[in-house]
């Protein structure tokens, strides 16, 4: 699990979002995002292409949870339920299905007060 973290800390676009670890379990992850100006769209919202960041890497960072030393993204899809414009944002990711190459992943996005900002669910290829 150690070097699952050390490859995600050490990212560099982990450092260039300012993405931070709140909680790893086996198959779950959750990842939070502290707002920056930089992310606002032209509404002065975090732009969607910030959700689909977060969300992608947690959800890969929860199938990597289960020992695996790489992934790859097959496909992704998004809901997006809401906006936000300054605080942390949160993802909580969830293997829900996996065989022996491929796993369903989920993650919800929220805001500081627990409301959802987006639901997502991805497949994912393992090495």
């Amino acid at each position: 699990m150690e070097k699952i973290i050390q490859d995600f800390e050490s990212s560099n676009f982990w450092n260039f979002i300012g993405l931070e670890l709140g909680e790893i379990k086996e198959g779950s992850v959750t990842l939070k995002l502290p707002i920056k100006k930089d992310f606002h769209n032209v509404k002065n919202t975090v732009h969607g292409g910030m959700y689909a960041s977060i969300l992608d890497t947690t959800m890969g960072f929860s199938a990597r949870s289960l020992g695996y030393d790489a992934v790859t993204t097959l496909d992704m899809d998004i809901h997006f339920l809401g906006a936000v414009s300054k605080g942390t944002i949160h993802a909580v990711g969830n293997v829900i299905h996996q065989n022996r190459s491929t796993f369903l992943v989920e993650a919800t996005l929220y805001d500081e007060d627990e409301n959802r900002l987006a639901h997502s669910t991805g497949t994912f290829k393992v090495f």
